[in-house]
């Protein structure tokens, strides 16, 4: 899979959607984390509900780092977040260099 394949701009733009949705889906579970403890904190049980929190938003954090981390590049098919077992979440696919964005740029 070294070489770069030619994709119709449909493929493109569907497998860069599906990657954008994954990163949202992420970014949305990191920053919720602050307002559920805090939620959690004013409950009735506070001591309860905190610990029922961190483990629903540990559950969907691995949930979310695995499906963004699983993601293929439409491009090159390779993981667009992986480069061997390093996960980082970067704009751009680690093998080919895809852009993010690159199918709303022209």
């Amino acid at each position: 899979m070294d070489e770069i394949e030619d994709i119709n701009p449909q493929e493109l733009k569907s497998g860069l959607k599906k990657i954008r949705r994954r990163r949202w889906f992420f970014w949305i579970v990191i920053m919720a984390y602050l307002p559920a403890m805090l939620i959690a904190l004013r409950s009735s049980q506070p001591n309860q509900a905190i610990g029922i929190v961190f483990i629903v938003w540990i559950l969907s954090l691995v949930v979310a780092v695995t499906l963004m981390a699983l993601v293929r590049c439409p491009q090159c098919g390779n993981c667009f977040h992986m480069n061997g077992f390093m996960f980082r979440p970067v704009r751009k696919c680690f093998h080919c260099k895809l852009h993010l964005t690159a199918d709303k740029k022209k």
